[in-house]
């Protein structure tokens, strides 16, 4: 079974267009990694600086290498102090488990 996780960002708004062109450099090359199946930002279309991303892995090891990419501590660094509160991360389960 994939790993499915959303991660809540509530953007400072003036970080905000900077923010999200770090988020779709990001997306951009995380897409290329082996084991991921999707890994997208969005906008919330009811809180304006609100970047919602949702992704999806094919197992924790993936989930392992991202986190250890060159890449993810460039953008971590770049959108440091970006946020209003820390991201709200839901790792998600099905109803039944």
């Amino acid at each position: 079974m994939s790993i499915e996780i959303t991660v809540l960002f509530d953007v400072v708004p003036d970080r905000l267009t900077d923010t999200v062109e770090a988020f779709n450099e990001l997306c951009a090359a995380t897409q290329q990694e082996e084991g991921v199946l999707r890994f997208d930002a969005w906008r919330s279309a009811e809180h304006e600086n609100v970047v919602v991303l949702v992704e999806e892995w094919a197992d924790q090891g993936a989930i392992d290498l991202h986190m250890k990419e060159p890449y993810v501590a460039d953008f971590l660094a770049r959108v440091d102090g970006a946020y209003l509160r820390a991201p709200y991360v839901h790792r998600l389960r099905p109803l039944d488990a």
